[in-house]
């Protein structure tokens, strides 16, 4: 994808975003993402977590794009702080958050939704995201050694991998469907 086009899909989903209805598929999308990562989410252990937020972003990142896709993902983090703070506060998880939600509207707004799309996405978010900065701000946070806490957390996120790469295909691949009834 060129340059100049992925700045026209940036500024189309900014200039979408002063519509009523995508502003509140987002709000409804950053609501679920809350509930899900703090009513469904497993702790296994300090520093790994199970939960299913992801799949709130990446709805808006299909359905609105990589503008809402991307704040929603930074107020779903800072709310769900403000809400049930798990640790101090830290902005490298919100700039985190951030990034996969590029990440997913990179992948698939105005794509079509493909396995392979959700397979990468998510490998690009669990490599980068999940495992080198999440890691990284949690040494900085607590102390702890990059290399001492990085093996528990890739055996998550490998162990994850499959479950996380089918719901999300499984899941945009409805919402794809169901676009047209949706008027987006």
């Amino acid at each position: 994808m060129t340059a100049r086009r992925a700045e026209g899909r940036f500024l189309s989903s900014l200039r979408r975003l002063r519509q009523t209805r995508r502003l509140v598929y987002c709000a409804m999308l950053l609501a679920m993402e809350i509930a899900l990562n703090l009513a469904v989410s497993i702790p296994i252990g300090p520093t790994i977590r199970v939960s299913f937020g992801y799949l709130c972003v990446a709805a808006t990142a299909l359905l609105c794009g990589p503008v809402p896709a991307i704040a929603c993902a930074a107020l779903g983090d800072i709310i769900g702080h403000v809400i049930k703070p798990m640790g101090a506060y830290f902005p490298g998880f919100t700039l985190s958050a951030m990034i996969g939600g590029f990440v997913y509207a990179w992948a698939f707004y105005e794509r079509p939704v493909t396995l392979a799309r959700a397979a990468v996405s998510k490998a690009v978010i669990d490599l980068v995201v999940n495992l080198l900065l999440n890691t990284l701000w949690l040494q900085i946070l607590y102390g702890k050694a990059f290399w001492a806490i990085l093996p528990g957390r890739a055996l998550k996120n490998l162990a994850q991998y499959p479950v996380d790469v089918l719901l999300l295909y499984v899941w945009l691949r409805w919402l794809s469907a169901q676009k047209p009834r949706l008027r987006l």
